[in-house]
């Protein structure tokens, strides 16, 4: 693969790090298009990316790139100009164009050139153009209502702005005594929202009083058709109101085409940067840079005001924030010997001044620490923002209607934890695509829109981020899926009939569960609900199912904002110190020792009326016996994992403490029951429990547990040794 001469590879990776920009921007904003077809603004946007694109793809060599944009250019500003109307047809050709773009972008990273065959895009491209764009026939004629060269240049430079024309024509009530009232308060209405370019009658005239039932005008507007007639509702005795966008006499020649669109445009703000990034480092290129940069002068000011932004490495956050982790123990360590010192030198002064300057920077490095774990915070948009085109692609393939609604992209989350979302919620919006929302035979026939909702939302909750997968389609019913976990084995028939709505709701998540009939491309073999589950418990997160049937379902996550530093309750066994993370704990309590019964050789007790399978830790780990049997009180931490409760016997409850996560993997390989370690402030290590696999290890005996007890009540724990 050819590049322009003197192109090196800092130039290439500055190149690829604002296409990414450009092309995350056009990934979210074209299938917006095809909802919000008269948003100017966001017209705009997609036409600067691609005109960005374009431009910078050129500057570097990368002619074919270069090319694809320019075609995807092309039906943009067909659409601007209001001669192409926005369909699906011009939307699937520009996302083709999108996909052909990423595919030439490889094409730098590997150095290789694809064998992408992007002349067959190029003349979807156009073919969208020919099937789609307005006729002469059918578009409004100049000649019906001719423009001066005044007229024109108001609507040239209205058009610049990124408004659009419109010709309307509007019939008043030939039986009104007040034609020339009514013709001026249309007159009035549309300069509300736009600016009268022409009118037949003009205005002199209908002072004048020359004026017919017939009113013909050319207004420019930022606004749609719809607008437009609803500026014209509250204007009493008018027939009719048709709107059409108006057709310009001359097409634009090509090198205003060109050059156009970049003047006057609100450019979104990853768009605000010079086009060409990587001029500063190519003085061959100098004075084509000059040229393209000189595009963005004219930009309003207001749009010029955009943040100071550097980009760092990912890998140096990564490693900041361990610096910042091993500061933490050592604030930690340093504040231990304080303590100390003070309670054993309880009148020296320079004691005293010593507790105070730890304290003091004991402050600063809990700033420090907040500030970093701060820039670590990564908005939800990045994994969001890449979901409306796969639920749209979805939709079409499988011939469903689905309106697909966005909220909370600007919720920030660690990067930790966003790098383990995308596979979940893709799992959760296919399953509501092809699961939830019915075709739209289905749904007129039960009297809703034929058209489905599915809606994706995040916000904080205290230290929390809570998702939502929600949609308005058939719902979940619990007695299949009673049937389908019974005919997988999941769980017995005698429990299945115990359990709750709710509780059986759960079981959708359980490992080849499925509801679905038939079998499809994207769903049905009860896999990707499991899958959601896994990669959510892996955060330490919870997931909860909620749905009527025939109304809809709701997936809910909850997940920490971050994994680096966690808060735990301390506990003791023995002479060990273990941290179980608050977000498993339900409560901590004391039992006598005489309540703890033994069934089929597994610890249990009745708590609350509900069996509570008991784990000690030392009999998981193969550890000598605590002294638990020395007192009559018992220490139980009851947690909660897998939609249940388990109870795990510790000595002492030591206290809540934060503490910062060190994996062992690196360091011993993965550990049963265990997810980390950390360093207290006493250089103590602390062992960090993994309340999932400890859980999951007793499901199964304690499934056998459990039928037994609760087929007979407090019988078999009378009568458990």
């Amino acid at each position: 693969m050819e590049l322009a001469d003197g192109i090196t590879p800092q130039d290439i990776k500055l190149f690829l790090t604002e296409a990414d920009e450009q092309l995350q921007l056009l990934d979210e904003d074209i299938v917006r298009l095809e909802r919000e077809s008269g948003n100017v603004k966001l017209l705009q946007e997609i036409f600067r990316a691609s005109h960005t694109i374009k431009g910078s793809s050129a500057m570097i060599g990368h002619q074919r790139m270069s090319h694809m944009a320019h075609g995807m250019e092309n039906v943009l500003d067909k659409v601007r100009k209001g001669t192409l109307p926005v369909s699906s047809l011009v939307v699937d050709a520009l996302l083709k164009g999108l996909d052909g773009l990423r595919i030439l972008r490889e094409e730098l990273v590997t150095g290789e050139e694809s064998k992408a065959d992007i002349n067959t895009v190029l003349l979807e491209l156009e073919a969208a153009i020919l099937q789609g764009e307005t006729s002469p026939e059918a578009a409004v004629a100049a000649a019906e209502l001719p423009l001066d060269n005044e007229s024109k240049a108001k609507l040239d430079n209205a058009q610049s702005r990124g408004e659009r024309g419109f010709h309307i024509k509007v019939v008043v009530n030939k039986d009104t005594t007040w034609v020339a009232v009514r013709c001026f308060q249309i007159i009035q209405e549309l300069s509300k929202i736009g600016a009268i370019v022409k009118s037949n009658p003009s205005l002199p005239d209908i002072e004048a009083g020359k004026t017919g039932s017939n009113m013909e005008l050319i207004i420019t507007s930022a606004g749609d058709e719809k607008s437009i007639k609803e500026a014209l509702v509250d204007v009493p005795e008018l027939d009719s109101v048709a709107v059409t966008l108006y057709a310009s006499e001359q097409p634009a020649s090509p090198e205003k085409v060109e050059h156009a669109p970049t003047v006057n445009i609100a450019a979104p703000a990853c768009a605000e940067k010079p086009a060409i990034p990587i001029a500063a480092s190519t003085p061959a290129n100098a004075e084509k840079t000059a040229a393209v940069t000189g595009e963005t002068a004219t930009l309003h000011k207001e749009d010029m005001a955009v943040k100071q932004t550097i980009r760092v490495d990912v890998s140096r956050l990564d490693t900041l924030m361990e610096q910042i982790g091993e500061l933490v123990i050592n604030r930690n360590h340093i504040g231990q010997i304080s303590k100390t010192l003070a309670e054993k030198y309880q009148d020296d002064e320079m004691i005293r001044t010593l507790a105070d300057s730890v304290s003091q920077t004991g402050k600063i490095v809990n700033i420090l620490q907040q500030d970093i774990m701060t820039i670590r915070m990564l908005p939800i948009e990045l994994v969001f923002n890449t979901m409306p085109r796969m639920v749209r692609d979805l939709a079409r393939k499988i011939g469903k209607k689905v309106d697909f609604i966005v909220e909370g992209q600007e919720t920030e989350v660690d990067r930790s934890v966003i790098e383990h979302l995308r596979d979940p919620l893709i799992h959760l919006l296919r399953n509501s695509v092809d699961h939830g929302i019915e075709s739209p035979e289905e749904r007129l026939a039960a009297g809703k829109p034929e058209t489905g909702t599915i809606h994706l939302s995040a916000h904080h909750e205290q230290d929390h981020i809570v998702i939502t997968v929600s949609d308005d389609g058939r719902g979940i019913d619990p007695e299949a899926v009673k049937a389908a976990s019974i005919r997988k084995g999941v769980i017995s028939p005698e429990a299945a009939a115990r359990m709750t709505d709710t509780e059986l709701m759960n079981l959708i998540m359980a490992s080849g569960v499925s509801t679905a009939r038939t079998i499809t491309e994207v769903s049905g073999r009860g896999v990707g609900l499991d899958i959601v589950k896994k990669n959510i418990e892996f955060l330490n997160g919870k997931i909860n199912v909620e749905s009527n049937v025939g109304k809809g379902s709701t997936f809910t996550l909850q997940l920490p904002l971050t994994l680096a530093i966690i808060p735990t309750l301390m506990v003791s066994l023995g002479n060990t110190v273990y941290a179980i993370p608050l977000a498993t704990i339900v409560e901590a309590i004391k039992l006598e020792s005489k309540e703890i019964k033994t069934v089929r050789g597994k610890e249990v007790t009745l708590y609350r009326n509900r069996v509570l399978p008991l784990l000690r830790l030392n009999t998981i780990f193969k550890w000598s016996p605590t002294n638990n049997g020395a007192s009559n009180l018992i220490h139980i931490v009851i947690v909660k994992a897998c939609e249940m409760q388990v109870g795990i016997i510790v000595d002492e409850l030591i206290g809540q403490q934060e503490i910062v996560v060190k994996s062992l993997d690196q360091f011993i390989g993965g550990a049963e029951g265990l997810s980390g370690a950390s360093i207290l402030g006493d250089g103590q290590v602390v062992l960090i429990l993994d309340v999932n696999s400890l859980v999951k290890s007793t499901i199964a005996e304690s499934q056998n547990i459990k039928d037994d007890t609760e087929q007979n009540g407090t019988a078999v724990l009378a009568g458990a040794r």
